[in-house]
């Protein structure tokens, strides 16, 4: 009889394809083997499938659709029923809402359970919440992995005599696209897109809300047009916090200087039509953006947080500053324009640095952890302790590269 493949199930709340779900989507798509099987999972909204699913199929993987995005205990069941009749073995979860069904589905189904973690927003008082409740679960999970070192620390001081949380940081997904070096005509890209050809345009992608910073961003305009006359900022997602931003803008009388490019699929001619991208997040894990911008040659300016210092040394692959700080995000994005050697320079060490970030090292690192994670043995059962880990087995908190 043919050995059955091994199935693991990364599941994931999402609304749209961003940066995590492009992650998963990668990693799903290359590591898939005759012996290892990548499923899909997410949450069906408004009666409507969501975008990662559908990516999923089109990409020939396999899907697991659950059938509401409410927090709903009869979701727990159904997943659980769903992890047993498709054999999967292991469940990966993304975010509060997957981290809290999958935690308490694979103890029902009796699989093993990864809780990742990106990072908290508290961006509403709701989310805010639910990701009190994503914490507890933390405390509790089998395994934890986390995209940074900064957000390890702070999840392992809620994990104490448990498991320390693993660092698997964000790929550059667009390392493995082979085109990446090749050198771009940035006033062809910019005419495509409908941008200003003669502009110094500044970027920032990610979605519209509070925690993104983007206010700070709009505040040094009014200091920064009467230095660079010919400046544009592109605004590159959507979210909540766009009416807010649109009113600042009209406030300031700066509204002529900023493009709001809404959404986009496919930012990469985005990210190499702009002079600078700017990340001025007040929270972050590890930013696909930055990462993004590094592997595609554009120089970069971003908050000193979360994960961004490992990425990012100040000086030499791109330029850091505080959160919450207009006045130093002005100065770093006047020097970049005033000096473009230096530019330059940083976006070409940034190149070379972000090659640690390449998807190949990411998916051998997820393989490795598969791998110690089912190697555990499964403990008898104790009522609602089932499926905990084991006490007192401790992991290191970065997993090895292969040699």
């Amino acid at each position: 009889m043919a050995k059955s493949k091994l199935r693991i199930l990364h599941l994931i709340a999402s609304n749209f394809v961003g940066g995590p779900e492009r992650q998963i989507l990668h990693h799903a798509d290359n590591v898939a083997s005759p012996s290892l099987e990548i499923w899909v999972g997410s949450f069906r909204t408004e009666l409507a499938q969501g975008e990662i699913l559908r990516r999923a199929q089109k990409m020939g993987l396999p899907t697991l659709e659950l059938s509401s995005s409410r927090f709903d205990p009869r979701t727990i069941f159904e997943l659980a029923q769903l992890l047993r009749q498709k054999q999967i073995t292991l469940v990966c979860s993304h975010g509060y809402k997957a981290n809290l069904v999958a935690w308490a589905a694979s103890r029902l189904a009796g699989c093993t359970h990864i809780s990742f973690v990106r990072g908290w927003t508290a961006e509403t008082w709701k989310v805010k919440l639910y990701e009190c409740l994503d914490r507890l679960i933390l405390r509790r999970a089998d395994w934890v992995v986390c995209v940074s070192q900064a957000l390890a620390e702070q999840a392992g001081k809620k994990r104490r005599g448990r498991r320390a949380p693993i660092v698997i940081p964000n790929a550059a997904l667009f390392l493995a696209e082979k085109d990446v070096a090749s050198p771009v005509d940035r006033r062809s890209l910019r005419r495509a897109l409908g941008l200003p050809e003669d502009a110094f345009l500044v970027c920032t992608l990610g979605r519209l809300s509070v925690e993104k910073g983007h206010r700070y961003l709009l505040q040094c305009l009014p200091g920064l047009v009467s230095r660079i006359s010919n400046l544009r900022i592109v605004l590159l997602g959507e979210g909540r916090e766009r009416s807010r931003l649109e009113a600042q803008l009209v406030r300031s009388g700066m509204q002529n200087y900023v493009i709001f490019a809404g959404f986009r699929n496919d930012v990469r001619p985005w990210i190499q039509a702009c002079d600078v991208i700017v990340n001025p997040s007040l929270t972050e894990g590890m930013p696909n953006v930055l990462l993004e911008a590094m592997a595609l040659g554009t120089a970069v300016v971003a908050t000193r947080v979360g994960g961004v210092p490992d990425l990012i040394e100040d000086r030499e692959s791109g330029l850091l500053v505080p959160p919450s700080n207009s006045s130093a995000l002005a100065n770093a994005i006047w020097d970049l324009f005033a000096d473009p050697a230096e530019a330059l320079r940083l976006s070409r060490n940034a190149q070379a640095r972000v090659q640690e970030y390449a998807p190949a090292r990411q998916c051998q690192r997820l393989l490795n952890l598969y791998a110690k994670a089912l190697e555990m043995p499964e403990p008898e059962p104790q009522g609602s302790s089932r499926f905990l880990p084991h006490q007192g087995r401790q992991t290191q908190s970065q997993v090895p590269d292969p040699e």
